[in-house]
């Protein structure tokens, strides 16, 4: 359905018009009234239609002096002037004013329609050329997160390396990193997603992913920023706590230039945040009394965090019976698909797959064990749905049916 709006000051006029489109055009419109000039601006406002049909001489603010209020806000509205004044000036201004149609009294019902169909037309493909650009926008804002996700990962020390053909361009050249705790997980979810729109908002950064109750912040500077990253984190400390009721802790490592040296600078804070007081906030590397060289902190800094492959076992281990796909667990680790595929079998030594089918397939063996199970049971207890299927994949890795393990089973136990 797409709103019409016809501003006439005859009200025979507008009740015309509008039982000819209905009759021609049925099912279509939507279709409400303006009196006058003043009336078709506040009708525009209010219920912001697809078409608007403007007379010219009316009351008050006459037609085109609506139009030009109209296009102040909605320069994008179709507006055709239905009128009995045939003036070359009115029409030079209509011009002006993007007007799609300038139509003169008596209109005949072959140039209503005419009209109509052709800027339901316009609005049709405009809508969807929108609904294309903001799917566009989504995917790569979607990318862009992922993207994000993993180098910023990178940077922490927790994937061992980033496939630069699969990122979104996003290099601080210079920069320092801020390593960030939280006294607990905010009791309201969507707080983390406010914590890090106000962080982006602060100054141009990347935020890693929340591991642990931790993530981390990569700030882009310059030399400028030196002695002034200590009263930053200070501030923004207290703002993040504002936004998740929580009490946080920060770690501040040292400004540094490219990819190597960011990673250092995390891997100072991480040690500042790690060493510091009891009653400690904030704390930057250089005030950490440390007597160790940084070879010997830095691993110790780096080794604190729980990898991204160890929560997905994990949640793996606790998971394996639900329909889990690939895309929805890299997605919760915030990598991309293709890039947690290749990450996990490099560490695991298994396709993504393979791996929840051994659980699966592990467990099974457990219950099989369990003589008061049958097999069917078993078969949705592990998370398959068809029983056949089940024992066929159970055959491929023991070599045996279901059926034949439980009697070996048996076998051995008698």
């Amino acid at each position: 359905m797409y709103k019409l709006l016809i501003a006439d000051d005859e009200p025979l006029e507008r009740e015309g018009l509008q039982l000819m489109i209905e009759r021609l055009l049925p099912h279509q419109f939507v279709i409400f009234h303006a009196e006058h000039g003043r009336s078709a601006i506040q009708q525009v406002e209010q219920h912001k239609p697809d078409i608007v049909f403007m007379d010219i001489k009316m009351p008050g603010i006459h037609g085109l002096e609506a139009i030009a209020e109209i296009r102040k806000t909605h320069a994008m509205m179709k507006i055709v002037i239905v009128t009995a004044y045939d003036y070359f000036a009115y029409a030079k201004e209509a011009i002006s004013l993007g007007v799609s149609e300038y139509l003169l009294k008596p209109v005949k019902k072959e140039q209503i329609v005419s009209v109509l169909k052709k800027l339901t037309a316009e609005i049709d493909a405009e809508r969807k050329a929108r609904e294309a650009e903001l799917d566009t926008k989504e995917k790569l804002a979607k990318l862009y997160a992922l993207s994000e996700s993993t180098f910023t990962l990178f940077l922490m020390g927790h994937i061992a390396d980033f496939d630069e053909k699969q990122m979104i361009p996003m290099e601080i050249e210079s920069g320092f990193a801020l390593a960030v705790q939280l006294e607990s997980m905010p009791e309201r979810p969507e707080a983390l997603e406010a914590m890090k729109h106000h962080v982006q908002g602060v100054g141009h950064c990347l935020c890693s992913p929340l591991i642990d109750r931790q993530f981390s912040i990569f700030f882009k500077s310059d030399d400028h920023w030196e002695g002034k990253t200590v009263s930053f984190a200070q501030k923004l400390m207290k703002q993040l706590e504002k936004i998740l009721q929580i009490r946080i802790k920060i770690g501040i490592g040292t400004i540094q230039k490219g990819i190597i040296g960011l990673k250092q600078s995390y891997q100072e804070a991480a040690a500042a945040l790690y060493y510091l007081p009891v009653f400690g906030r904030v704390q930057h590397i250089a005030d950490v009394p440390l007597t160790a060289s940084s070879e010997e902190w830095k691993p110790l800094a780096v080794d604190k965090q729980q990898s991204v492959i160890e929560q997905v076992e994990e949640f793996l281990q606790e998971n394996y019976d639900r329909d889990l796909s690939l895309e929805e667990v890299a997605q919760s680790v915030h990598l991309t698909p293709h890039y947690f595929s290749k990450l996990f079998k490099k560490q695991t030594g298994q396709t993504f797959s393979d791996y929840v089918t051994g659980l699966r397939i592990e467990k099974a063996k457990q219950l099989l064990r369990d003589a008061s199970l049958n097999i069917k049971e078993i078969c949705y207890d592990v998370g398959y749905k068809d029983p056949n299927y089940f024992s066929r994949v159970f055959k491929k890795i023991t070599n045996m049916t279901p059926k034949q393990y439980r009697e070996h089973i048996d076998r051995r136990s008698s």
